[in-house]
């Protein structure tokens, strides 16, 4: 991981050379219903600083995943002032998940057992 990138152009190269896949593959990915030498010049267009093509953000956020790499995630935090994130192992969000779970279980039991106790006093009216 860099410590500081030039602008936001250094954050997408750093991804993509970083990244274990080949440009091809990441253009093929990015770009699927271009043909491959179509989408490898669109990615190489949309990393050209001096060009006028961009990525969206939701390309970015692709592209991020795909290479599992997230340096234009640490430039935008870089340039925003805020503390560049750490990773969360899969393991941890399945417990906070698994946990979130059982209590809107348990909190939908308590309001069943509830609607259970007004039945009689709904029948008696």
């Amino acid at each position: 991981m860099k410590l500081f990138y030039e602008d936001e152009f250094d954050a997408l190269e750093q991804m993509v050379a970083s990244c274990p896949h080949k440009r091809k593959e990441i253009a093929a990915f990015i770009f699927p219903d271009h043909k491959p030498e179509t989408a490898y010049a669109k990615l190489m267009a949309r990393m050209n600083r001096f060009g006028d093509e961009r990525f969206t953000y939701t390309q970015v956020l692709r592209l991020m995943l795909f290479c599992n790499a997230y340096d234009p995630l640490y430039y935008a935090c870089d340039e925003l002032l805020h503390a560049r994130p750490a990773r969360v192992a899969p393991e941890d969000e399945e417990v906070k998940l698994v946990e979130a779970i059982n209590g809107a279980a348990k909190v939908m039991q308590s309001a069943m057992a509830q609607i259970e106790r007004l039945q009689p006093r709904k029948a008696r009216r």
